[in-house]
C-alpha cells in the first residue's frame, strides 16, 4: 500500500511538471530560447557557476556548525561530501528536498540519532529560508526594482514572522525547561514529550552559532542570487539587481514545495510570471530559468562524481 501511495504521489508530481512545461512551451518560440542561451558569454557562465559552488560550500559550513551544536562528530570535509551528494540526488528525487533525506541518513549512521540528523536538515533549511526572506524584504522595501505591493507585503510578513519567532524561542525554551523540571516521576510521557521539544530548541542555547549560521545564510544566498543576476545580464534582461533579490526568494520557496518533480515546471512558471511583470519576454524568462537550473545541475554533478567514488560511505564519526 505504501509503495502504491508513493508511486501515486510521484506520478502526480510528474503530471504537474509535465502540464506546466507543456503549457509554457506551447506559448514560446523554442528557437528564440536557444538563441537567448547562445547570448550568454562563457565568462558569465563560469562566474555564475563559481558563485553557486561557493554558496554551496558555505551551506556545508552552516550544516557543519549545526551538526556540532547537536553533538555530531566528524570532519567538515565529510559534511561537504554528504552535502554535494545530497545536491546530486535533489535533481532526481520527487521533490527539490529529496536529497535532504539521504543527507539525514548519512549523518545518522554509526549510532547517531535519526531525530538529531533530521533536525539538522530542518534547521539548515530554515536558516536558508530566513535569510532569503530578510534579503527579499529589504530589497523589496528599499529598491526601486522591488516587487509590487502584495508580493512585497508577503516578503515582509515572512521575514518579520521568522525573525519574531527566533526572538521568542529563547523565552519559550526557558518556559519548557522550567515546566519539565516541575514534573513528577509519574509523568514519564509528559517528560519525554517536553524533553523532545526542549531538544528541538537546543540551537537557541548557542546564540553565537545561530548568528554564524544566519550570517553564512545571508552571504550564500547573496552569492546564489548574484549568479542568477549575472545570467540575466548575459541574456540582456534589463532588470535591476534589486528585482532579483526580491523575486528569487519567492521562486525558491515555490520550488521547494513538494508539488512537482524537483521543482521542474514550477520554477519555470515562477520565472515567467514574475519577470513578465517587468516586461521581460517569455522566451528570455524561460531561458533564464533553464540557465539557473543548468548551473545548479552542473554543480550537483560534482556530488554525482563523489557518489560514484563512494564518498557517501564514510561514517560521520571517522577522522
Amino acid at each position: 500500500m505504501d509503495k502504491i501511495k508513493g508511486l501515486g504521489k510521484f506520478l502526480l508530481r510528474l503530471a504537474i511538471s509535465v502540464v506546466i512545461l507543456t503549457w509554457l512551451f506551447s506559448r514560446i518560440d523554442i528557437g528564440a530560447v536557444l538563441s537567448a542561451f547562445s547570448m550568454i558569454p562563457l565568462p558569465i557562465w563560469l562566474g555564475s557557476f563559481s558563485l553557486y559552488v561557493f554558496s554551496q560550500i558555505l551551506s556545508s559550513v552552516r550544516w557543519f556548525i549545526i551538526g556540532k551544536v547537536l553533538g555530531f562528530g566528524g570532519r567538515f570535509i565529510t559534511y561537504l561530501k554528504f552535502y554535494f551528494v545530497g545536491m546530486y540526488f535533489n535533481l532526481f528525487l520527487p521533490s527539490a528536498i529529496g536529497g535532504d533525506v539521504l543527507k539525514a541518513f548519512f549523518l545518522s549512521r554509526g549510532g547517531n540519532g535519526k531525530l538529531k540528523a533530521s533536525y539538522s536538515i530542518v534547521s539548515d533549511r530554515l536558516l536558508g529560508l530566513w535569510a532569503m526572506f530578510i534579503i527579499g524584504a529589504i530589497a523589496s522595501t528599499f529598491s526601486e526594482e522591488g516587487l509590487p505591493g502584495k508580493w512585497r507585503h508577503l516578503l515582509l510578513f515572512l521575514a518579520i514572522a521568522m525573525t519574531g519567532t527566533a526572538l521568542v524561542i529563547p523565552v519559550f525554551s526557558r518556559f519548557i525547561s522550567s515546566l519539565n523540571s516541575k514534573l513528577g516521576p509519574g509523568q514519564g510521557l509528559a517528560r519525554r514529550i517536553l524533553g523532545m521539544v526542549e531538544y528541538m530548541l537546543i540551537f537557541w542555547r548557542y546564540p553565537k552559532s545561530l548568528l554564524y549560521g544566519l550570517g553564512l545564510s545571508l552571504l550564500l544566498q547573496l552569492c546564489g542570487m548574484t549568479g542568477a543576476y549575472l545570467l540575466g545580464q548575459g541574456l540582456d534582461i534589463g532588470v535591476g539587481y534589486g528585482f532579483y533579490l526580491s523575486v528569487l526568494p519567492i521562486i525558491a520557496l515555490l520550488t521547494v514545495l513538494p508539488i512537482s518533480l524537483s521543482g521542474l515546471g514550477v520554477r519555470e512558471g515562477g520565472f515567467v510570471f514574475f519577470f513578465q511583470l517587468k516586461g521581460v519576454p517569455i522566451e528570455k524568462a524561460v531561458a533564464l530559468s533553464l540557465s539557473v537550473f543548468a548551473i545548479q545541475a552542473a554543480a550537483a554533478f560534482i556530488g554525482g562524481i563523489g557518489y560514484m567514488a563512494g564518498v557517501h560511505k564514510e561514517a560521520m564519526g571517522e577522522g
